[in-house]
């Protein structure tokens, strides 16, 4: 299963209540583009996602596929010029 570091916590955290986003509201990660990568978008949670907790609110949220996708990563944060960003660590599956 994804692991979830306190700094990508208190992240996720920041950007829920900066887009003032309700309770039943959380970032989603889906695959996009060409070559495809993880990206963030806003959703609400569903029965069958699985789903990630901050200070006692859902942050984060995964379908099937991708919770099995990401069984092996971490999201953390990483320095960069820009400030401070997520980053998905480990490795890939397939």
């Amino acid at each position: 299963m994804l692991t979830l570091t306190e700094a990508a916590g208190v992240r996720l955290t920041e950007k829920l209540v900066k887009k003032n986003a309700g309770k039943d509201v959380a970032l989603r990660f889906i695959r996009e583009g060409e070559p495809q990568r993880w990206t963030l978008q806003f959703d609400k949670h569903g029965p069958a996602d699985v789903t990630f907790l901050h200070a006692g609110r859902i942050v984060l949220v995964l379908d099937e596929k991708s919770s099995h996708l990401l069984r092996n990563r971490m999201l953390d944060m990483r320095d960069t010029d820009e400030g401070p960003r997520l980053r998905l660590r480990g490795t890939p599956s397939t």
